[in-house]
Protein backbone atom coordinates (compact mmCIF):
# COMPACT_ATOMS: atom_id res chain seq x y z
CA UNK A 1 0.00 0.00 0.00
CA UNK A 2 1.04 3.30 -0.84
CA UNK A 3 1.12 6.59 0.87
CA UNK A 4 -1.44 9.24 -0.77
CA UNK A 5 -4.04 7.25 -1.92
CA UNK A 6 -7.38 8.06 -0.85
CA UNK A 7 -9.82 6.29 1.89
CA UNK A 8 -13.43 5.66 1.27
CA UNK A 9 -14.65 4.41 4.39
CA UNK A 10 -18.26 3.72 5.36
CA UNK A 11 -20.47 5.94 7.74
CA UNK A 12 -18.14 8.96 7.89
CA UNK A 13 -20.17 12.21 6.92
CA UNK A 14 -17.87 12.80 4.10
CA UNK A 15 -18.25 10.05 2.14
CA UNK A 16 -19.78 10.87 -1.19
CA UNK A 17 -22.61 8.47 -3.14
CA UNK A 18 -19.86 7.98 -5.64
CA UNK A 19 -17.63 6.59 -3.24
CA UNK A 20 -19.70 4.49 -1.95
CA UNK A 21 -20.90 3.02 -4.90
CA UNK A 22 -17.27 2.28 -5.91
CA UNK A 23 -16.36 0.76 -2.41
CA UNK A 24 -19.38 -1.19 -3.04
CA UNK A 25 -18.19 -2.31 -6.09
CA UNK A 26 -14.43 -3.44 -4.72
CA UNK A 27 -16.11 -4.97 -1.42
CA UNK A 28 -18.23 -7.44 -3.77
CA UNK A 29 -15.67 -8.18 -5.94
CA UNK A 30 -13.78 -9.12 -3.14
CA UNK A 31 -16.45 -11.35 -0.94
CA UNK A 32 -16.57 -13.47 -4.69
CA UNK A 33 -12.94 -13.64 -4.54
CA UNK A 34 -12.05 -14.66 -1.69
CA UNK A 35 -14.85 -15.81 0.37
CA UNK A 36 -15.53 -19.26 0.01
CA UNK A 37 -17.65 -21.44 2.16
CA UNK A 38 -13.97 -23.32 2.91
CA UNK A 39 -12.01 -19.97 4.04
CA UNK A 40 -11.26 -18.76 6.95
CA UNK A 41 -12.14 -15.04 5.82
CA UNK A 42 -15.00 -12.90 6.69
CA UNK A 43 -15.04 -9.20 5.19
CA UNK A 44 -17.06 -7.12 7.62
CA UNK A 45 -20.50 -5.41 6.36
CA UNK A 46 -19.26 -2.15 5.92
CA UNK A 47 -15.61 -2.49 6.14
CA UNK A 48 -12.65 -0.29 5.47
CA UNK A 49 -11.82 0.22 1.92
CA UNK A 50 -8.28 1.92 0.46
CA UNK A 51 -8.64 3.08 -3.25
CA UNK A 52 -5.43 3.26 -5.25
CA UNK A 53 -4.12 3.44 -8.84
CA UNK A 54 -5.38 0.16 -10.49
CA UNK A 55 -7.22 -1.88 -7.82
CA UNK A 56 -8.22 -0.66 -3.59
CA UNK A 57 -7.65 -2.98 -0.25
CA UNK A 58 -10.04 -3.99 1.48
CA UNK A 59 -10.20 -4.89 5.23
CA UNK A 60 -10.67 -8.45 5.79
CA UNK A 61 -10.68 -10.63 9.11
CA UNK A 62 -8.75 -14.16 8.66
CA UNK A 63 -8.80 -16.79 11.61
CA UNK A 64 -5.89 -18.14 13.61
CA UNK A 65 -6.06 -20.62 15.90
CA UNK A 66 -3.65 -20.85 19.05
CA UNK A 67 -1.93 -23.88 17.39
CA UNK A 68 -1.54 -21.76 14.74
CA UNK A 69 0.31 -18.85 16.53
CA UNK A 70 2.72 -21.89 18.46
CA UNK A 71 0.38 -20.42 21.71
CA UNK A 72 -0.50 -22.76 24.23
CA UNK A 73 -4.94 -23.95 24.05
Amino acid sequence: MSKGQATAKFATPNTTCEEKAIASAYIAQARQQYMTSTSDLEIDDEPQVSIAEGGAWVAAWVWVTQGGAGLAK
